[in-house]
């Protein structure tokens, strides 16, 4: 039975009735093999299903974690990219996990896994990636993409150089894009700088909904 539970390839299928007592049995192992797992999610001889991942997610060290997101990575570029794997491996903080992110969105990937991997460079929390996201947020570009860098920014909201983040998002809060402008209104709102910078605005051009939410923003702020 141990040697069952170490290859991958026994584990049957989704939908079959033997699935959820296997899988309850690996994840009540107290040490499970990462490594026979691992090949077999890089080589496809296991299939990336949500419910394997969640059982070894809590197994995932920092290298474990930035080989699975180099995998998903691989699948991405040709379509293929495993729902769900992302959500479970891609907010691990680890070095490794951010050289890798930072890595590939030094490369011209293309915007939809640019767009994934951003926010997951935020989870990493660490200031030197301030001024990427800073450019990747206020440079022209798609808004899906500017979007992804403002989540990233809003995910480590606390680390990032607070005086030098105040001043993109007021930047941002005049931008011609009402979304991106109410978001970060939003934002501006949660940090301790946040009023006086509201208070700037409000002698600013901005977009009619934009407007609306910073006075209620503003509410608030006088309210807490």
């Amino acid at each position: 039975l141990d040697d069952e539970r170490r290859i991958p390839a026994s584990q049957p299928g989704p939908g079959r009735p033997a699935r959820w007592p296997r899988l309850r049995a690996l994840a009540r192992q107290p040490e499970l093999p990462l490594e026979p797992w691992l090949l077999g999610l890089e080589s496809g001889a296991v299939a990336a299903h949500s419910d394997l991942l969640a059982v070894l997610a809590p197994r995932l060290d920092g290298a474990s974690a930035a080989r699975l997101l180099a995998f998903w990575i691989r699948e991405a570029g040709r379509g293929t990219e495993p729902a769900g794997l992302l959500e479970l491996v891609g907010r691990i903080r680890d070095p490794l996990c951010a050289a890798l992110l930072r890595e590939q969105l030094s490369a011209q990937e293309p915007v939809a896994i640019s767009c994934a991997l951003l926010p997951l460079l935020g989870h990493q929390r660490d200031p030197a990636d301030f001024p990427m996201l800073r450019r990747r947020v206020l440079e022209p570009g798609p808004s899906r993409l500017r979007g992804a860098a403002l989540e990233a920014l809003a995910v480590g909201l606390s680390v990032w150089p607070q005086v030098e983040l105040v001043e993109v998002l007021e930047l941002l809060a005049l931008d011609l894009n009402p979304g991106l402008a109410a978001q970060a209104v939003d934002l501006l709102a949660r940090l301790p700088l946040g009023p006086a910078a509201l208070d700037r605005l409000v002698h600013r051009s901005l977009e009619p909904a934009v407007r609306r939410r910073l006075e209620r923003r503003r509410q608030g702020s006088r309210a807490s």
